[in-house]
């Protein structure tokens, strides 16, 4: 029985073709929908929406998400994965 009532949210960047958790989920029977989160700085985002459908991935925009909290951390490169965590309240 195909579940609608949440969706799992697999929050990726870079690794269009080896999104182990999706195949995971499935080999254990999961069966509700999947959202693929990425950032508007990845670029394999094609890949992405070609492997998956543009139905299952949102992408976010990560400088933007960036301003909205405090990582304490004075470094610019935005390499974590908090960006994407947070964007999943928005989506």
């Amino acid at each position: 029985m195909k579940r609608n009532d949440f969706v799992a949210f697999i929050l990726t960047h870079g690794r269009p073709d080896k999104v182990f958790t999706l195949e995971a989920l499935k080999n254990a029977g999961y069966t509700g929908r999947t959202i693929l989160v990425i950032d508007n700085e990845d670029s394999t985002a094609d890949r992405y929406y070609e492997l998956y459908g543009k139905e299952n991935v949102v992408m976010f925009d990560k400088l933007k998400k960036s301003t909205e909290f405090d990582t304490i951390d004075r470094g610019t490169d935005r390499r974590a994965i908090v960006y994407a965590r947070n964007a999943c309240f928005d989506i």
